[in-house]
């Protein structure tokens, strides 16, 4: 393997550098500024703009641009100007999930607001890059106006073009907890099914014997899918392995995986360091590895048993795969699949035929057709993928989940994965017994990591449109909010997402909405009056306030969204210790309110963030 100490030196330059912990400036002020469309998602809402911006100093980064309008739709390499106010993205409360590290990863370094009279397009790139790109979205509307169901629609556009950001939350659950949520993301097999497409379309010059020219169109064609797809990490590394290996039957030159393997991750590295940073990245080339390690060791049928050495191959690529991937996957996803290997072997086996239909079905419309026998066929094959799925995923323990646990837990782990390989190769006892003593130390360190926690907590949210907090009694979550009940539904998915990270810690699987007269831990609710412990809250939005006759000593008097009256009037009759004037206050009302408390000598506090 020569190209492995090239490989490592390239990983620890990278480490060192450091690209993901370069500094950036908190805010910045953006006036006209040039940028490149990289890619759009279009939502009831409006826009999400991933665009491409250079700062002086510090070279060019990625911002996520939010426009409230889709009247003036961007496309994918249009050269915009655009003005706002670029900050960092950071969670708002301790207990919110942390998505700027990911964001980092992929160069996104800053977010910002755009009204849609504060952007322009100033152009449109006509290179062969940005015309392959824009390709992207025009096959996901050929397959919307095809008469698919709209499930498979979803799929296919995942599993076709790469843009998975259609698929609704319930299908990603069901196939990860199948243990085939690698099937929605662009990777090797992806591009395993295509190179099959391409050999299939082009045996003509295989049958004419121009066998090179038909491999280095395969290759190019590979390279312009490569592009379509936006360079994914898995996608890129697939297609430099496979162009290795092209090349090198080309050449006539033998070819060797794990050095196709190096090359793609050198390759990959250079070209982008943030890649290493990546899960899709870590996932793809660990997942390779694995495969070529680990495979031939369990599929042991000899290749003349054509069924049976098919079945045998997709188990082995799939044990070794899962086995490999499994601690990043536990690690950034948080849950790992016991019964993968039920769902994925038939699974895998439609995959091909679904794609091929997809690429056909692609190709017809394009031509101004919708042949509906076709889209007939995909929608039962994917009926039978999803099916194979759900029933995995209703067996009992088909999943581990809420796994967290420190990065550094992966290092025993792969030692003791290491060690088990070379002992299956090499059969030595001393080789064995250390794979074991690292199986027990990544046993250990994991349970010696799980954090302790406190019996309850209770915690506000970040909310614009009313006063939310969210209270933990040991594994049960309720919700308080000032919310109308119509909202209160869109709250709780709201924060299942936004708080899945601290629910799944604490073993949470839904939020309950406290009752307004109700009794729970250290909490009890009467009404406007919150009595948490020993202190006493009122919160006061436009709802019905007891007799300040018939209360006493109350500690804190909230001051929320839906209260029109005088702030004032409220400290004469409950007499608090001091006014909250809550985060969801409109500005006005609220630098009203301030103003008269402070007037009036009264203690207060703001949660609004300026």
């Amino acid at each position: 393997m020569p190209l492995l100490p090239v490989a490592l030196l390239v990983i620890i330059a990278t480490l060192i550098a450091d690209p993901i912990g370069k500094s950036y400036p908190d805010t910045v002020h953006a006036l006209e500024m040039p940028a490149i469309v990289e890619s759009n998602w279009l939502g009831n809402s409006g826009q999400q703009v991933i665009a491409s911006i250079h700062l002086q100093q510090y070279g060019a980064v990625k911002a996520r641009l939010t426009i409230p309008s889709a009247y003036n739709e961007l496309s994918t390499g249009d050269s915009i100007k655009f003005s706002c106010r670029l900050v960092k993205p950071a969670p708002r409360t301790l207990q919110e999930n942390d998505y700027s590290g990911i964001l980092r990863t992929q160069g996104i370094i800053y977010s910002g607001f755009v009204t849609p009279d504060s952007i322009s397009i100033t152009g449109s790139s006509q290179s062969l890059y940005w015309r392959i790109r824009r390709l992207q979205p025009l096959a996901g509307e050929l397959l919307l106006r095809s008469s698919l169901s709209s499930a498979a629609c979803e799929f296919l556009t995942a599993t076709l073009t790469g843009d998975t950001s259609i698929l609704t939350e319930d299908t990603r659950h069901l196939f990860s907890s199948a243990g085939i949520a690698h099937i929605l993301a662009l990777s090797g097999l992806h591009v395993g099914i295509l190179v099959a497409v391409i050999a299939i379309a082009l045996f003509p010059l295989y049958a004419l014997r121009l066998r090179r020219t038909r491999l280095l169109l395969t290759i190019i064609l590979l390279w312009g899918y490569a592009v379509f797809t936006g360079l994914s990490p898995s996608v890129a590394r697939a297609v430099i392995m496979a162009t290795a290996l092209s090349g090198g039957l080309i050449l006539q030159r033998r070819y060797f995986g794990i050095n196709g393997l190096l090359l793609a991750a050198c390759v990959i590295i250079i070209s982008s360091p943030l890649q290493l940073y990546q899960p899709g990245f870590q996932m793809s080339f660990i997942s390779v590895a694995s495969i070529l390690a680990i495979s031939p060791l369990i599929n042991r049928i000899d290749r003349k048993r054509r069924l049976l050495f098919a079945i045998s191959s997709m188990a082995g690529v799939s044990i070794a795969a899962t086995v490999g991937t499994g601690i990043v996957s536990a690690y950034y996803f948080h849950t790992f699949p016991l019964l993968f290997l039920i769902a994925n072997i038939p699974v895998l086996a439609i995959m091909p035929f679904i794609m091929g239909a997809g690429l056909l079905l692609i190709a017809i419309e394009a031509a101004g057709i919708d042949p509906q026998w076709l889209c007939t066929v995909i929608d039962l094959l994917y009926k039978a993928i999803h099916a194979i799925a759900s029933a995995v995923a209703s067996l009992p323990c088909s999943t581990i989940d809420n796994l967290y646990f420190p990065g550094w837990i992966a290092i025993p782990y792969y030692l003791a994965l290491t060690t088990l390989i070379a002992y299956l190769y090499l059969r030595k006892k001393i080789i064995l017994t250390t794979s074991m003593i690292m199986a027990i130390a990544t046993a250990s360190c994991f349970a010696m990591t799980q954090p302790a926690s406190a019996e309850e907590e209770i915690f506000l949210t970040h909310d614009t449109y009313s006063t939310t907090c969210i209270y933990r009694h040991r594994d049960k979550a309720y919700l308080m909010t000032t919310a109308n009940g119509s909202n209160t539904r869109t709250l709780i998915d709201k924060y299942h997402r936004t708080y899945s990270d601290y629910l799944g810690k604490h073993g949470i699987d839904s939020i309950t909405i406290a009752p307004d007269n109700s009794c729970f831990g250290s909490i009890k609710r009467e009404g406007a009056l919150t009595v948490i412990g020993s202190r006493r809250y009122l919160t006061v939005a436009g709802n019905a306030l007891p007799d300040p006759g018939n209360i006493h000593d109350i500690d804190c008097a909230i001051i929320c969204r839906g209260f029109r009256g005088d702030v004032i009037d409220i400290f004469s009759k409950y007499h608090p210790d001091s006014i909250i004037l809550s985060n969801d206050l409109h500005p006005r009302r609220h630098d009203r309110y301030a103003d008269s408390l402070t007037i009036h000598n009264i203690s207060f506090r703001s949660l609004k963030k300026k």
